[in-house]
């Protein structure tokens, strides 16, 4: 009977251990679904970065297209800066470009350093006439004498030839120029000048020049208020293009934190 009793008491303790015995767990399973995160988690990343190379492109093209306008407003000779007709004053307009070369011809005929080499004054000289040559092949092309102009006249050829006539006009300038050329140093209108004709004509190529563009209409701005000019939009729209396009180019160069893979 005690031997009954012990055989009962085992079978329980048997019954027990069978009912806290913890269910058996399946690795394979386990192992599948880490893979499956696993990957989820790489081509997530993949798409992420395929998604960033994507909108920088996008930035880098914008800010491209951008710098192409301020260019564009230099080089075909558009007034930035203009001061109405008043009795017995003519109407005056500032043109970066003209005043650029204007100023920079006066300096280099008193300059020590060009005195001493005057084959500085040459490659000066031609480098007034390659700045000048597009616009005169607007002017002829697009322009007021376009409807006048032969075929002859509209090539980039003939807009070379008219420079060495139209450099000698630019250098001479009109009453307004000839005042703003000659004020004292610091010349803030001039100065402004070659900022903005250099920037506006390199930043397609350089990025960050956009910088100097917007210094550059600025000083443009401040400089010829004081001989009593006014902003025309074209100096509006050359500093808005220049601000977006710094804008474009922080975006483009921004990076944006990437989760890795874990591995395991």
């Amino acid at each position: 009977r005690a031997q009954a009793k012990r055989t009962m008491g085992q079978a329980k303790k048997d019954r027990k251990r069978e009912k806290t015995k913890p269910d058996p767990v399946d690795d394979d399973d386990d192992d599948d679904s880490e893979e499956e995160e696993e990957q989820e988690e790489v081509e997530s990343a993949y798409a992420k970065r395929k998604k960033e190379k994507s909108r920088k492109a996008f930035m880098k093209l914008c800010r491209q297209l951008l710098a192409f306008i301020p260019m564009l407003m230099i080089l075909s000779q558009q007034p930035l800066m203009y001061k109405e007709r008043q009795s017995g004053v003519n109407a005056a307009k500032l043109v970066p470009m003209q005043l650029a070369v204007s100023g920079a011809i006066k300096w280099a005929k008193t300059s020590p350093t060009t005195l001493r080499n005057p084959q500085l004054n040459v490659h000066l000289n031609t480098t007034a006439r390659v700045l000048l040559t597009p616009g005169e092949y607007a002017e002829h092309n697009f322009g007021r004498k376009s409807q006048r102009a032969v075929n002859k006249e509209k090539t980039w050829a003939a807009a070379w030839k008219k420079t060495e006539r139209s450099l000698n006009r630019v250098v001479e300038g009109d009453a307004a120029m000839k005042a703003i050329v000659s004020a004292p140093f610091p010349n803030v209108p001039v100065i402004g000048s070659y900022l903005l004709v250099a920037a506006s004509v390199l930043a397609l190529l350089i990025p960050g020049l956009e910088y100097v563009v917007v210094v550059g209409c600025g000083m443009v701005m401040q400089g010829a208020r004081g001989f009593g000019m006014e902003p025309q939009p074209e100096l509006y729209v050359t500093g808005v293009c220049a601000v977006i396009g710094i804008l474009c180019m922080d975006a483009s160069n921004k990076k944006t934190e990437t989760t890795k893979a874990k591995r395991r």
